[in-house]
């Protein structure tokens, strides 16, 4: 009999120490603002003779762009960050680039969807983002283009990820 006690409180306390704990995941509800618009290598966009990784730090374009997470599975955004970044060759060899940038000052672009949360990775509008230290990443693939001097031909892709804090 004393066997059995054993073994049941052996088993049950197995079982306890070992079940998964949710508590590492971080809870996606709430407001995110975006803090960065970052790009591997950088760019040096308004010549001040400093790359920046973060090209919010080289534009002076307006950012008001929040990500609201609800509690239902919704999430919205009033006002998102849509610049126009054109980079383009100015010297292939010496790597030198030049830039235009058109900030969006039309008007609001708002949407509204559903999302989902395994873990710390959130999926939305066939995104998936992912949550680490207060943070949530989104990578766009390939979205910034590099050009040569006359625009006829995408000379390199570079990836852009945003990165939002929570509020």
């Amino acid at each position: 009999m004393k066997r059995i006690l054993f073994f049941i409180t052996i088993s049950s306390f197995l079982s306890i120490a070992c079940s998964t704990d949710d508590s590492d995941m971080a809870s996606v509800e709430g407001v995110w603002k975006l803090t960065a618009y970052n790009v591997a290598d950088g760019f040096d966009v308004n010549s001040d003779g400093i790359k920046n990784i973060n090209l919010l730090n080289e534009m002076e374009c307006l950012n008001n762009e929040v990500l609201v997470f609800e509690s239902n599975g919704s999430m919205h955004s009033s006002s998102t960050f849509n610049p126009v970044i054109q980079i383009y060759t100015l010297n292939e060899v010496t790597n030198e680039y030049a830039f235009n940038v058109e900030c969006d000052i039309e008007g609001v672009i708002s949407f509204a969807t559903s999302y989902s949360q395994k873990g710390n990775t959130i999926i939305f509008n066939n995104h998936h983002a992912s949550i680490a230290d207060n943070q949530l990443y989104i990578v766009f693939e390939d979205a910034i283009e590099i050009f040569n001097a006359d625009f006829t031909k995408v000379l390199a892709r570079e990836d852009l990820t945003l990165v939002y804090s929570k509020k």
